[in-house]
Formats: structure tokens, sequence, C-alpha cells
């Protein structure tokens, strides 16, 4: 569908993250990194086929994930293993992360 001269695209939402194609910026990041990967390491069309392929499906995979979950939820498990630090200690009633 193209869009009329004069016009701008508008997205469904006025929060929504800024898209590449069809895919948010943060699914392609996934990809366009599988993508690179086989730029650099692939010695045939064959395995720049198959990281392209792994990217697709990766960036699927993490899109379905990241759309199946509430948001914030990788933030949380980040905070719960101890590889992002909060800035302030939370509340003791935030220890679970029970959803929206």
């Amino acid at each position: 569908m193209d869009i009329p001269e004069g016009y701008e695209k508008i997205y469904k939402y006025t929060d929504s993250k800024p898209y590449f194609l069809n895919w948010e910026i943060d699914v392609f990041i996934v990809f366009s990194t599988f993508f690179g990967l086989g730029l650099m390491l692939a010695n045939g069309f064959l395995q720049l086929v198959f990281f392209i392929v792994l990217g697709i499906f990766s960036a699927n995979f993490y899109s379905k994930i990241k759309n199946s979950k509430v948001k914030g939820v990788f933030f949380h498990y980040a905070y719960m293993l101890g590889i992002k630090k909060t800035k302030t200690l939370l509340p003791s009633y935030m220890r679970y992360f029970i959803g929206g």
C-alpha cells in the first residue's frame, strides 16, 4: 500500500516503537546480528543463507516471546538473576512478577 504524496504514515498507537519493514527495531536488531555474523563468518553462499534463515527464525521467535509476555518481564528476570542492578531497592510486595 503506497502512501500518497503529502501524507505521513501514522502508527496504530502513538507509543509504538519504530519499525523497519514489518519488524520493530529490537526484533530487527536480532535479525541483523545474525545477518552480520553471516557476512563475517560465512565462506560460501549456503552458509550465508543458513545465517539469514537462522536470523529470521530467531527474530520471529523473539517477537513471539516478547508479545506473549507482559511488558517489562525481561527486565524483571534480569533483576531476579542479578544481571541488572536496580537504582533503588524495590518494595517487598514487588518481589514476584504477577503480570497485568
